[in-house]
């Protein structure tokens, strides 16, 4: 009985645990550069961190917010999977992936702690803080301990913690492409076994799946992509013209800058996918109709009611996700890059001369 209650203890405190541990080391971080900004920064580039993490607490307050949709929307890409007969959610290949997925955040954030610490970027925001003015000098030792603290876990919640949700949007449009795709060809058979009630019914559970998705996941997801487009602004900017010679630096925005582009292909391409494969499952349902000439009133009467309006995937009910969003995404950070870069070589020639 006391290992019982010991482990249903043990149990409590790992779910309570994350609840107060990752709050607690965003509100830190981002009062840490909030002082930063107000006494030390010397640079435009923390305004994007102060961004960042703003955007990081956010999403992190809307996960937590949605924790319950998020395990019943599982449940029912589990419960379509049944439904077709798919291979799609197989216990084996879920692991599979989720542990390649995890190797690839972890070996990302561990590369990124190694490289940012060995490239003297710490040491060097350290230095500013010591010959800062405004500080109190016995206070200066206990800041700089702070820093190195805040350094770390800014790389490990930025580069581990806040990629969970776009590996799991991944993974949920991926499920949802797939049973788009099975029900197109299973829509062939059952049509032929003149089953009409069977294909609307399977229809109906994917769709409603799609609004689920779509009605909780579309604002976390549109700060996910605002979230990601920033940072690889502040690390392609970083590079251009931060790094000064210093190729651990170059190494440490160039990683940085690779894993975050991965995110973003995770997470428009694989919508974008979905979408298209709901939008051929849909012309199939209203095509139901002509197929079966004796029902024709009743199937169409039905279709009309229930699946009349258009279910797609969209950044906070704006933006449609679709192919070329991915292409204006890059061409939006290539020319404000462009701009912003213009902008500066201007003003330094202004204070030369």
């Amino acid at each position: 009985m006391s290992w019982l209650f010991f482990k249903k203890q043990c149990l409590q405190s790992d779910v309570e645990f994350p609840k107060i541990l990752v709050p607690s080391f965003l509100c830190f971080n981002l009062l840490i550069q909030i002082l930063w900004l107000c006494f030390i920064s010397i640079g435009k580039e923390d305004w994007a961190r102060v961004i960042v993490l703003c955007l990081q607490l956010w999403i992190y307050i809307s996960m937590f917010r949605s924790r319950t949709k998020i395990r019943l929307l599982t449940e029912d890409l589990y419960r379509i999977s049944n439904m077709l007969h798919a291979r799609t959610l197989q216990k084996k290949m879920m692991k599979i992936c989720i542990w390649l997925y995890g190797l690839f955040v972890i070996s990302g954030a561990a590369f990124l702690e190694v490289t940012i610490f060995r490239s003297g970027m710490v040491t060097y925001t350290i230095d500013l803080m010591r010959n800062s003015e405004i500080i109190p000098a016995h206070l200066k030792e206990i800041y700089a301990d702070i820093l190195n603290v805040n350094y770390a876990f800014t790389i490990l919640l930025a580069n581990g913690f806040f990629t969970i949700l776009p590996g799991y949007y991944f993974f949920v449009c991926c499920c949802m492409k797939q049973f788009f795709l099975r029900f197109e060809r299973k829509s062939k058979v059952l049509i032929a076994n003149d089953d009409y009630q069977r294909i609307l019914e399977i229809y109906k559970e994917m769709n409603e799946t799609m609004i689920k998705m779509e009605d909780f996941l579309n604002l976390p997801i549109f700060v996910t992509v605002i979230n990601t487009l920033v940072t690889l602004f502040w690390y392609g900017f970083s590079f251009v013209f931060v790094i000064n010679g210093n190729s651990v630096l170059g190494i440490f925005f160039s990683v940085g800058f690779m894993q975050y582009f991965v995110l973003l292909l995770m997470i428009l391409p694989s919508a974008a996918a979905a979408n298209q494969a709901a939008a051929t499952a849909r012309e199939i349902v209203l095509s139901l109709p002509g197929w079966f000439p004796k029902r024709y009133s009743i199937i169409k009467l039905h279709v009309c009611r229930s699946f009349k309006p258009k279910t797609a995937l969209t950044l906070w009910n704006i933006y449609r996700i679709d192919k070329s969003m991915l292409i204006s995404a890059i061409g939006t950070l290539i020319s404000y890059g462009i701009l912003l870069g213009t902008l500066g070589s201007v003003q330094s020639s202004d204070d030369k001369k």
